[in-house]
């Protein structure tokens, strides 16, 4: 039953993840723990340890515990690297042990333990340690309650306890039984409150708090220009390698890739940062949505290789092989196709979508593809460009349909939302010869979304319920929680 939580897990927490990291110690009087913390979160993990080992204490009890456990763990996430997991992993029991051991009486002891766990818990899960990974989530919750507990005014319980509200929340119906066997209970829109208030606070927490809130509005919400506005009022301009992270996710999120790849190619070329690999491959993303492929290949070729982990490299692969078809290069596509096709694949949901195109009987037509990437990152006039180029006559009915999805989505996007809902009624009134296929129920969750912009919350609804009744398709935890989430906020607010 473990190995169902974790498919889910798998689709949202990661970004989550590193969102619970940004936390400031103004507090502290420290100077070097300033420093290795801010090191830290500039990702230049030799520097920060070398800083943490010269400290002693700070005024914030097991402080400089905490960031050099969360050192080890922005590492691992990072790189994927099982070798350093091997070495690094002990770290976890002699730290908590440290924390349980220790005289002091502080909400910060237990404050720790269960972000320690939860932190923990997710290297498990991305090493496919499973079981310890769920069990150390359950343990996280239940150390938090307690805390709560005891100490019911020290808010930054509901930092820790408001993200894992939103992660069990957004667990699909089908699922919600393995959190009642763990006692675990979910609610995203009391979580996403919880965030949302500390984010308010003149507190070392509030950028946290607001980053936190702003993913889980643009992942689980689909509100991505509300997301943006909250980042751009939060943020500073000087940010850490942890915040261009997110940020260049959020705004990929909110098809905005040009703005993602300013960000990121600043940041790998910036001297003084250490940028992680990742960085690489979301440029290479963004830069690919965009068409420029020479220069997609290039980013796309360092990660390839020099990541030491597992994740993403069959999708890299993949589209390194499109960017050479693209620049009508057919014999070193057909090479990085086969490579590709022999590349393991890893949990990421990159590399389940490559393996689908890959693992098909023919090859994909590229052209579509090409459009559904130029939308995705916002380039909608290449997109529109392409649209136009199509011979509808050369399309299987299958293609004809996708297009007109397609179209729909580009709307959709640039605001037509007549447009949008009239070609999205024309991809759902063909249901019969779409099977299993994720653009009908999309087409109803993005129908939802649309009726919600005009405030038309009960059409929104009876969209938002038509998803969860597909049995099957290729995004069906995604697409579901999404749409609990919506029918969630809309009783939310009726209430």
């Amino acid at each position: 039953m473990y190995l169902k939580i974790k498919k889910w897990i798998g689709v949202f927490v990661y970004p989550f993840f590193i969102l619970t990291q940004t936390i400031s110690f103004a507090q502290s009087q420290t100077p070097n723990f300033d420093l290795a913390y801010h090191t830290t979160l500039n990702l230049n993990f030799k520097a920060s340890k070398s800083i943490l080992s010269s400290l002693e204490s700070t005024e914030i009890p097991m402080g400089e515990l905490y960031v050099a456990n969360l050192n080890d763990v922005l590492e691992l996430i990072f790189s994927e690297d099982e070798e350093r997991y091997d070495i690094l992993k002990k770290n976890e029991s002699e730290r908590l042990k440290q924390l349980e051991n220790t005289s002091t009486e502080s909400p910060y002891i237990d404050f720790f333990r269960a972000e320690i766990k939860m932190q923990w818990a997710f290297v498990k899960l991305k090493f496919g340690n499973t079981l310890n990974g769920v069990w150390g989530l359950r343990n996280a919750y239940k150390i938090t309650e307690d805390n709560i507990e005891n100490y019911p005014d020290f808010k930054l319980n509901f930092k820790t306890m408001g993200l894992l509200q939103v992660i069990f929340g957004a667990v699909p119906d089908n699922q919600q039984w393995i959190l009642n066997v763990l006692g675990l209970e979910g609610d995203v829109e009391n979580g996403l409150m919880h965030l949302k208030e500390l984010s308010k606070e003149s507190t070392p927490f509030t950028l946290e708090a607001t980053l936190i809130s702003s993913m889980i509005e643009s992942y689980l919400l689909e509100q991505h220009e509300e997301a943006l506005k909250n980042l751009k009022n939060n943020t500073s301009d000087q940010k850490t390698m942890a915040e261009v992270y997110i940020s260049s996710l959020i705004l990929m999120k909110a098809h905005n890739a040009n703005a993602a790849a300013q960000l990121l190619t600043e940041a790998l070329e910036n001297q003084e940062a250490r940028a992680p690999l990742l960085f690489e491959y979301l440029l290479a993303e963004a830069l690919f949505q965009g068409g420029m492929y020479n220069q997609a290949k290039t980013h796309y070729l360092a990660y390839i290789n020099q990541f030491k982990g597992r994740n993403q490299l069959k999708d890299s692969r993949m589209k390194v092989a499109m960017c050479e078809y693209f620049l009508g290069k057919n014999t070193s596509f057909k090479q990085y196709w086969e490579e590709a096709k022999t590349t393991e694949g890893a949990t990421s949901e990159a590399d389940k979508n490559a393996s689908a195109i890959l693992e098909a009987d023919a090859l994909p037509n590229f052209k579509l593809l090409q459009i559904r990437y130029a939308i995705d990152g916002g380039y909608y006039t290449l997109a529109s460009k392409a649209i136009s180029k199509l011979n509808l006559e050369k399309l299987t009915i299958m293609e004809v349909h996708e297009i007109t999805y397609r179209k729909a989505r580009l709307a959709q996007l640039k605001s037509n939302y007549a447009e949008a809902m009239e070609l999205y009624e024309e991809v759902t009134s063909n249901e019969n010869i779409l099977p299993e296929s994720y653009f009908i129920p999309n087409s109803f969750l993005q129908m939802g979304y649309i009726k919600l912009e005009e405030k038309d919350n009960e059409q929104a609804k009876a969209y938002f319920k038509k998803v969860l009744e597909f049995k099957k398709h290729p995004y069906k935890n995604s697409l579901d929680s999404k749409a609990k989430i919506a029918l969630a906020t809309i009783d939310g607010a009726n209430d």
